[in-house]
């Protein structure tokens, strides 16, 4: 290879690098929006009413004998 072919070669590894290092950084703020809203959903229902409490109970158990059918 001659030096213009490795010029080429370097600068293709450099623009791949630059759009991985992109990705990961749009990554890392998805991610940490993620959490975010993770934690205000772990809060809420912390703090929830006893009757909200009650219905999701109640949708636990329902989810449950679903599965039930889709295993027979």
């Amino acid at each position: 290879m001659d030096e213009e072919s490795w010029l080429e070669l370097l600068d293709l590894y450099t623009e791949m690098l630059e759009k991985q290092n992109e990705i990961i950084f749009r990554m890392e703020k998805i991610i940490a929006r993620q959490t975010q809203d993770l934690q205000l959903i772990k809060n809420d229902r912390e703090f929830s009413d006893p009757k909200l409490e009650q219905d999701i109970a109640i949708m636990e158990e329902v989810r449950k004998d679903y599965e039930g059918y889709l295993k027979v």
